[in-house]
């Protein structure tokens, strides 16, 4: 990422994190968000939600009419990809590599993505290529 949008990144919280990335996934299928939606795969109420969007499109993240769909902008879309990206090689690392059961990788990865700088993701990134295929098996050597 660029400086502006590391800046960006670096400015949110864990849980706008979170919400990002949620908003990233959701918007996956085709465009906007509903706010009901979004409360429901943070687990919240829809006041917390709007909270939280109001937030993400204080800092240029997202974009929504009154009441209508709430829309990654193309910075939010960016930020969003890179939170996922990060999110998943945690993910990735904590299953294929550590072999941690899956429900308890998804919210450990949810708590490490938050802290580590760029230089370790990057490094993280390596190993997890070095050691397995690429597809999250590990090598065999002949």
């Amino acid at each position: 990422m660029d400086q502006q949008l590391t800046e960006t990144a670096n400015a949110l919280t864990p849980t706008r994190e979170n919400y990002l990335r949620a908003l990233y996934q959701l918007s996956r299928s085709g465009g906007g968000v509903r706010l009901t939606d979004l409360a429901r795969t943070q687990s919240v109420r829809l006041p917390t939600a709007r909270h939280a969007v109001d937030c993400l499109r204080d800092a240029g993240l997202v974009a929504q009419e009154s009441y209508g769909l709430i829309m990654l902008t193309d910075t939010g879309r960016t930020v969003g990809r890179a939170i996922c990206d990060r999110f998943d090689l945690t993910r990735r690392f904590l299953i294929d590599v550590l072999g941690v059961p899956e429900s308890a990788a998804e919210r450990e990865a949810c708590i490490m993505e938050h802290h580590l700088d760029e230089d370790t993701l990057n490094r993280l990134a390596a190993f997890v290529k070095n050691v397995t295929d690429g597809k999250g098996r590990e090598k065999t050597v002949a």
